[in-house]
């Protein structure tokens, strides 16, 4: 019984994490939960007065005067829900009133974010 614990402990250290694909998933989403995502990230969109590219991705910063914090905040809790393989980041700076959103990834994922977002990869800068 010791060993066969000790394999199994040796056994789940070892094992990799299965990378995330990808891909969204809108089924993760309820109707009620598709339409608010849309509803938000038009929002959000809209909200966005500069952008920056990244090594990994890209950051936008956001009028808070236009999004405020908890739609932002709502707008990232329902997207990572159906694109999990996004690292979002957001940047409240108190002294000078700016918030920044990032979006990050792995390979492949700052490639794909005009597929997923074509409105928000349109603020891009150029």
């Amino acid at each position: 019984m010791k060993n066969t614990l000790l394999i199994l402990a040796a056994a789940v250290g070892l094992a990799q994490p299965r990378e995330v694909p990808i891909a969204c998933n809108l089924k993760a989403l309820t109707a009620s939960q598709r339409k608010e995502l849309s509803r938000l990230g038009g929002v959000g969109v809209e909200a966005v007065v500069a952008s920056k590219e990244l090594p990994d991705g890209y950051s936008f910063q956001l009028d808070p005067a236009r999004a405020s914090l908890s739609d932002v905040a709502q707008w990232i809790d329902l997207w990572r829900r159906c694109c999990p393989f996004y690292e979002f980041q957001l940047d409240v700076h108190g002294a000078d009133g700016t918030v920044w959103l990032s979006l990050r990834g792995r390979k492949g994922v700052k490639e794909y974010l005009p597929t997923d977002a074509p409105r928000l990869a349109a603020k891009l800068a150029r």
